[in-house]
């Protein structure tokens, strides 16, 4: 075995490459999915779909959708979005048809829910970054 004694497991990971999200009808959600996010393909099968954001930066963490009996089920928040313009973000969705639930403010944080046709639901935050330099 590889002596790692001081290296963290972020010296061999790059990127969370993808999260995983069960849907109802894959193509319906290919649908969505793209027009809300602005997604590029890049996998595709019967059940599956896989997503990269169109970014003009390295890629960075896609989204995968996978047909599941389970989806649309009630559950916790997974993952949040994170924005630094959530009041236009907000008008973003509504302009495109999704319907999310009233902006909230928390500790310092602005926050909502919108869900997806499967009933999905995702939260999308802000709130002041602080720079790496003064993080403990």
């Amino acid at each position: 075995m590889t002596e790692l004694k001081g290296v963290g497991a972020l010296k061999f990971i790059k990127r969370v490459d993808s999260i995983f999200i069960p849907v109802k009808d894959i193509k319906e959600s290919e649908e969505w999915y793209k027009k809300v996010f602005d997604l590029t393909v890049v996998y595709r099968s019967e059940d599956n779909i896989g997503f990269r954001f169109n970014e003009p930066w390295p890629l960075k963490t896609g989204l995968s959708l996978y047909k599941s009996e389970e989806a649309g089920k009630p559950s916790p928040v997974h993952f949040n979005f994170y924005t630094e313009d959530v009041d236009g973000f907000y008008q973003y969705l509504s302009d495109e048809g999704v319907e999310p639930d009233e902006v909230q403010s928390e500790d310092g944080m602005r926050f909502f829910d919108f869900h997806d046709p499967s009933g999905n639901r995702f939260n999308v935050v802000t709130f002041k970054e602080i720079a790496l330099e003064h993080i403990d």
